[in-house]
């Protein structure tokens, strides 16, 4: 949705297939980190938006027990970066998107099954549908199991992290709302943040095997007897939760790829470069990439060209964070008390700033702005 809006702004032509049957408010609670909102900005997505959400601010690295092993102050980054971060409601985020497409752009319903290529065309297929759809070129946001990757790259499955996630929606007033927690068990994990007019967005992790699913009418009770003693605040939020708001995916990723794109066909977001959620810019890089490519097609002579910019624009930075974000849910995944104390240890004692650091070379990123018209 991103992308198209950045196409229109350019007044390029397009259709945005959706397999979805209909537009619908989806998913619960996301970061919208500094990058992500430069971009929205470029869209014409800007403060109403993010005055419905929550800014962010103080951010503590906890264990299990209650130990406050690191701070980071999201308010000190920002200021270096030039640009806040926010929590919103991911169906928020997508209904002002939606705003800025053409109705009649968009194909609810339409699900791509096969994809071809011939006489300088790409040719889709949609389930249930004998005709198919022809254009100059396709843009797969298809995300984790992308039918465009298979096409592009044909590489496989994705790889699974170890474990699921749980994510909701608590209505629930915290006492300290500008602090937000991550905090670290033996093999899980899980953080809560503020979403502002009383609700809290969470998740929480468990090292399942991957298909495992927990029915949505236990998930509460599982989540509070998995997360039972827990310090701080965090029972009071899955407590709080409704059972219908529970949200379980297992998390995957892929290792970074050589190219994006095979003739006139790219891919964007997670069916680029998948990460786990540990970092929390999964959609924010996907968003970034929607301002890129579209200046990159404009930019560029044709496709080929234009499509390998994109990639060189792009691949470092989604690489390095797709490692990070590995990495941080390996540790994560620690269960025995002597790692687990290792590990707590080194992020009580490691050098003054640390976090902090990391994190600036991440939010400081500027995806650039859109030329007027195409």
């Amino acid at each position: 949705m991103a992308f198209a809006a950045a196409l229109h702004r350019l007044g390029l032509p397009f259709v945005l297939l959706e397999r979805a049957p209909e537009l619908s408010e989806v998913g619960s609670g996301l970061g919208v980190l500094p990058g992500a909102v430069r971009a929205l900005r470029t869209l014409g997505v800007g403060d109403e938006l993010f005055a419905r959400g929550a800014p962010f601010r103080r951010f503590f690295v906890c264990s299990a027990a209650g130990d406050e092993l690191a701070e980071v102050s999201f308010t000190r980054i920002f200021e270096q970066a030039g640009c806040p971060g926010y929590v919103l409601h991911r169906g928020a985020l997508h209904a002002a998107l939606a705003a800025r497409v053409p109705a009649d752009a968009v194909r609810t319903g339409a699900e791509v099954v096969s994809i071809e290529q011939a006489d300088g065309e790409v040719r889709v297929r949609l389930r249930d549908d004998p005709t198919p759809i022809a254009g100059d070129l396709l843009v797969g946001a298809d995300g984790l199991h992308s039918v465009v990757r298979r096409h592009v790259l044909g590489d496989g499955l994705p790889r699974y992290a170890g474990e699921t996630i749980f994510r909701g929606i608590a209505d629930l007033a915290l006492a300290r709302p500008e602090i937000s927690r991550e905090l670290f068990g033996a093999g899980r994990r899980a953080a809560y943040y503020e979403l502002g007019n009383g609700r809290v967005y969470w998740w929480a992790t468990a090292p399942l095997a991957a298909g495992t699913d927990v029915p949505r009418a236990g998930r509460r009770a599982y989540l509070l007897e998995a997360f039972a003693g827990w310090a701080f605040d965090l029972p009071d939020v899955l407590a709080a939760t409704p059972e219908d708001r529970i949200l379980q995916n297992d998390i995957y990723d892929r290792l970074p790829a050589r190219r994006w794109h095979r003739a006139r066909a790219v891919l964007l977001g997670d069916a680029a470069h998948p990460t786990t959620p540990n970092l929390g810019q999964g959609a924010c890089m996907a968003i970034e990439d929607a301002v890129v490519l579209a200046r990159t097609l404009v930019e560029a002579r044709d496709a080929d060209e234009a499509f390998a910019r994109f990639h060189r624009r792009r691949a470092r930075r989604t690489a390095q964070i797709v490692r990070m974000s590995w990495w941080w849910g390996r540790v994560g995944l620690w269960k025995h008390p002597a790692l687990t104390g290792l590990r707590d240890g080194l992020i009580r004692l490691g050098p003054e700033g640390w976090m902090e650091r990391a994190g600036a070379a991440q939010y400081c990123y500027d995806p650039g702005g859109l030329p007027l018209s195409a």
